[in-house]
């Protein structure tokens, strides 16, 4: 059994290495349309729920890769959403700016806070659980189902999420959108993104967390060790650096 992921076209700001998030098959979509497209219109050919669309989608215009309008209509009546995607270079400078004052928010912290591992972790614990939508009263998630609402919620963070089942269960991070701050301070940045997964998994009811993680240092693919929840640190990850990344599969032995 292969690797569970997310998959869609390119992003349209980096290179494409073949794997995405359902995120940037919206982008590529609203980019390519003839016409302002509605809420309804890319949940019906992404495949996926309205809410979840809306959701992609506000957040595109958050982050500067869509724009928003009401329909004009000469009929009375409540006038739609319309959504049209901006151009990639248009794109790239609000994300430029952004990335820069991570940089400095996070320089700022190690510098002044440099055992501040715990401190990152517990925050990112606490945003997870938040991020999470909480399981309904009464309704029990399966282990099954759990990877992959994790890795939606990793996917609308603009990682680019995998995640390998079996004995020793692994979760693959391919594009850290932080890998330059992340370079710099991983106990600042790693252990909050590290929080924000297991305090998911905690919200999900899962029986699994994030014990360890390996920090690439050259390139952006991550992998985190998961282990039953009470044998997981509740004081941070283990963090190890390795010098690069591995492309290659874990040695792991696939379910059928």
């Amino acid at each position: 059994m292969s690797a569970i992921t997310v998959q869609s076209l390119g992003d349209g700001l980096s290179d494409s290495n073949g794997r995405g998030a359902r995120r940037t098959m919206v982008i590529e979509l609203l980019r390519e349309a003839s016409e302002p497209l509605s809420v309804e219109a890319v949940a019906q050919q992404v495949g996926v729920h309205i809410n979840t669309a809306r959701f992609h989608l506000e957040a595109l215009v958050d982050a500067g890769l869509a724009t928003r309008e009401s329909e004009v209509r000469p009929q009375p009546g409540r006038r739609r959403v319309l959504y049209s995607g901006t151009e990639a270079a248009q794109a790239a400078e609000p994300l430029h700016a952004y990335r820069l004052l991570s940089t400095i928010l996070t320089a700022a912290i190690a510098a002044h806070y440099p055992d501040t591992s715990v401190q990152m972790y517990q925050v990112g614990v606490k945003w997870g659980r938040y991020l999470t939508s909480r399981p309904a009263p009464y309704e029990v998630i399966d282990e099954s189902e759990i990877p992959i609402r994790l890795l939606d919620k990793l996917d609308s963070m603009w990682f680019v999420p995998e995640y390998w089942p079996g004995p020793n269960p692994q979760l693959r991070v391919r594009k850290c959108p932080f890998m330059d701050s992340a370079r710099h301070a991983p106990h600042v940045v790693c252990q909050l993104h590290c929080g924000i997964i297991n305090g998911s998994l905690e919200e999900l009811g899962s029986s699994q967390r994030v014990a360890e993680m390996e920090i690439s240092a050259e390139g952006y693919a991550c992998t985190g060790r998961l282990a039953p929840a009470g044998a997981s640190p509740v004081r941070g990850v283990v963090l190890r650096e390795v010098e690069e990344s591995s492309e290659t599969e874990p040695e792991v032995t696939f379910a059928a």
